[in-house]
């Protein structure tokens, strides 16, 4: 019987089955490594995404405490179209009588406010404070008064989450009245990538970050992050602010807006998450407290009702 040398076994080397079936080893690993870990990551996401959302619950209760309504109620909604803004001395007059006046709304053109100030992620009331009809009874509210304790007392949200989302009017949808997108508190359950573009809403912009979303929820380009086929994207500043250019400003990727129904009307005040898919499952029609699951969009939806 003929002996192997010691350095035999050491010089001949791996065949190559040998070598594929190391490689196969090693790919099942690898893959598995990374499913592991997008699971992890994906957990994590969800987890700051619901912190958000609290924090953002907080905020809101903190304006009610502050003021007795939510924003959207009492003297928080937008004057109505062709109210006459006269100064007073102390403001200005509005006539007839109003809320917010509508040169605090953003968009320059009138016809722009209505759906700009009725966008349930418009949150420029928990940044800054309100410009009140100067002869309204509730006017006082604009500002906090340290011996009643009582009026605005802001911000309630940190500043330096407030970023400029466009999304699609459908999101605006008032479909309990049936009245449409431009009447009454938003329903719940439109589409935020659907319908002509509100453009430069001051929402919340906290959390992980995601690519924008277009028409079908697939990521936008740069061209589109301006352009009416991108519903969900996101910028550092408004378009109208000066010195702003798209290249620098648009941001490529942030997080999903955090949405605000039922406030003006009590319908299950809520805030929504909507996940990093982009889209938004809408309202469930049983409980509005809880995500639409009927509805594939709604798998990663997240729903805090405030009473809770």
């Amino acid at each position: 019987m003929a002996l192997s040398k010691a350095g035999d076994l050491r010089d001949r080397g791996f065949t190559l089955v040998e070598l594929l079936v190391v490689c196969g080893i090693l790919a099942t690993l690898a893959y598995t490594a990374w499913g592991s870990y997008t699971g992890i990551q994906e957990g994590a996401d969800d987890d700051i995404a619901r912190a958000e959302l609290q924090r953002l619950a907080d905020g809101l209760k903190r304006f009610k405490a502050d003021t007795g309504y939510y924003p959207g109620q009492g003297p928080f909604i937008l004057a109505a179209p062709g109210t006459i803004e006269a100064t007073n001395g102390n403001g200005f007059n509005c006539t007839p009588l109003g809320g917010i006046l509508r040169s605090w709304a953003a968009p320059d053109t009138d016809a722009d406010k209505d759906a700009w100030h009725a966008s349930p992620t418009n949150l420029a009331l928990l940044f800054e404070s309100p410009a009140l009809c100067a002869n309204h009874p509730l006017a006082y509210l604009n500002r906090w008064n340290p011996e009643t304790r009582r009026g605005w007392h802001g911000p309630y949200l940190d500043i330096a989450s407030r970023k400029w989302v466009d999304h699609g009017i459908d999101f605006n949808a008032d479909v309990a009245n049936a009245a449409g997108p431009y009447a009454g508190s938003p329903y719940g359950a439109g589409t935020p990538l659907a319908g002509s573009k509100i453009l430069d809403i001051p929402a919340f912009g906290a959390g992980t970050r995601f690519r924008a979303a277009g028409p079908s929820g697939s990521s936008c380009g740069s061209p589109e992050l301006t352009a009416g086929t991108c519903m969900l994207g996101w910028r550092e500043i408004p378009r109208e602010t000066q010195g702003y250019e798209a290249g620098k400003h648009e941001l490529r990727a942030h997080a999903r807006p955090f949405a605000v129904f039922g406030l003006a009307n009590n319908d299950s005040p809520r805030v929504v998450y909507f996940g990093r898919d982009g889209k938004y499952g809408g309202r469930n029609t049983t409980n509005p407290c809880l995500p639409n699951v009927a509805a594939t969009d709604g798998d990663d939806d997240v729903v805090l009702c405030l009473a809770h």
